[in-house]
Order: structure tokens, then C-alpha cells, then sequence
């Protein structure tokens, strides 16, 4: 299976950090968090991992570099206008192949038992298959509804962890003519024909957003005898 890494966000509410340091390069025990979710994916099998890369990009590539370091193949998609979630990806279709993928966004921290749990919930007949969490306190409304494993609009909502996997289907009702769009906008359609799935997540998990969910990992960490590093 292959994955694609979203690295090419701003980082804006990270402040001064992201002013020289892209988010993705924030170090977490000596290795920074892109490395942290390159490393989790080939623990189950990734063998080949798209990134793609906007603000600050030549640092993010010259840090990770083509993926020999790993004994993976990493292949850069460097975006001079934003693309957003969605496009980023459509931009990249025909590198990610006929098979699902993994998607996950590079700030995203959670353990590799994550990934190993939406791996073995995927079933080959899934448009999507979301990882959901509980509610944040900085996303105390959710984003989408859980029910009977189909994501959905309902009440109740948790929300979406930034990890996934996609098939190749799931972009094909996309207007190839719109470059930029939000991955939302495609999962909406397809929660409308309730072929969207999702499984809950109860393990840690943290949205690297602002320097207090930073330092909210680092005291995580902390209490697991970890320490986190700036750049």
C-alpha cells in the first residue's frame, strides 16, 4: 500500500515556530513529526509515500530527502499555489495508483496503534475509511456522525483525525477543472450516499495546531518518560 503524506499547510497559528521552522520539521525525540509518521507507515507496510510540500518546502525536502534513509521511496509533490487538502491529493492520483492509500497529515501525532487499527478495519469495498476521535477542546462540535460504521451528518459528532484511507474512486465525480478544494468537499458527497466508513479511535491523539497543543504533547510525552525537542 502506498500513502501520501499532507505537509504543505502554513502552519500560521503556530506563530513565530513556523515563521523559519515548516511544522512537519517540529522535532519530537530527536526526530521531527514527518519522520514520526513516515517511520509508523512503513511499520505497516508503506512502502512508497508522496509528500507534498509548500511553505518552506526545500527544507522539508532537504531533511527527508528520496527515501533511501528509510529503505522506502519517497517521491515530493512541491505545490507553488495552494492546493488544499483535496487537491493536494487529485494532484498526485496518478502516482498513488489503482489501490487505496493512506492519507495523514503531517501534524497529526498519535501512536502507531492508529494506524494499525485503521489498516486492519479497511475493507476493499470502501470508498474511504476514516479514523474518528473523541472531540477536542478546540473542536468541541466534532465534524462528522458515527453510526453502524458509516460517517454521516447526525448528531453526536467526533472528530476526523486526519488519518484515512482512500480509494481512487472516491475523487472520480471530482471537476478535474477546479485545482484547489478541501478534502471535506469529498467526503460530503460521499457521506450524502452513505458509502463513507469510519472506525472510533480511543488511544492518544493530538492536532499539532497552535503552540499549546504543542506543548500538550510534549507534557503527553513527558508523562511517558519522553522528552520533546525544538528544531
Amino acid at each position: 500500500m502506498k500513502a501520501m503524506i499532507l505537509a504543505a499547510g502554513l502552519g500560521t497559528r503556530m506563530g513565530s515556530i513556523s515563521k523559519v521552522v515548516p511544522k512537519p520539521l517540529i522535532k519530537i525525540n530527536d526526530k521531527t513529526l514527518l519522520e514520526e509518521n513516515i517511520e509508523k507507515l512503513i511499520s505497516i507496510g508503506v512502502k512508497e509515500i508522496i509528500i507534498n510540500v509548500s511553505w518552506l518546502a526545500d527544507k522539508i525536502i532537504n531533511r527527508i530527502g528520496d527515501g533511501k534513509s528509510f529503505g522506502i521511496d519517497i517521491l515530493w509533490s512541491k505545490e507553488d499555489q495552494p492546493l488544499d487538502t483535496g487537491g493536494g491529493i487529485y494532484n498526485v492520483l496518478p502516482l498513488l495508483g489503482e489501490e487505496a492509500f493512506f492519507v495523514a497529515n503531517a501534524d497529526v501525532w498519535v501512536d502507531t496503534a492508529a494506524y494499525e487499527a485503521l489498516l486492519k478495519s479497511y475493507q476493499s469495498h470502501m470508498h474511504g475509511l476514516l479514523l474518528m476521535v473523541k472531540n477536542p477542546q478546540h473542536n468541541t462540535d466534532g465534524d462528522f456522525s458515527l453510526n453502524d460504521g458509516l460517517v454521516g451528518f447526525g448528531p453526536n459528532k467526533l472528530t476526523f483525525s486526519g488519518l484515512s484511507i482512500l480509494s481512487k474512486s472516491l475523487f472520480d465525480h471530482h471537476d478535474s477543472s477546479v485545482a484547489s478544494f478541501s478534502l471535506k468537499d469529498i467526503f460530503d458527497f460521499w457521506i450524502d450516499k452513505k458509502k463513507l466508513s469510519g472506525r472510533l479511535y480511543h488511544g492518544y491523539w493530538n492536532d499539532i495546531g497552535t503552540p499549546n497543543r504543542l506543548k500538550m504533547l510534549e507534557e503527553h510525552l513527558n508523562s511517558r518518560g519522553s522528552l520533546l525537542h525544538d528544531i
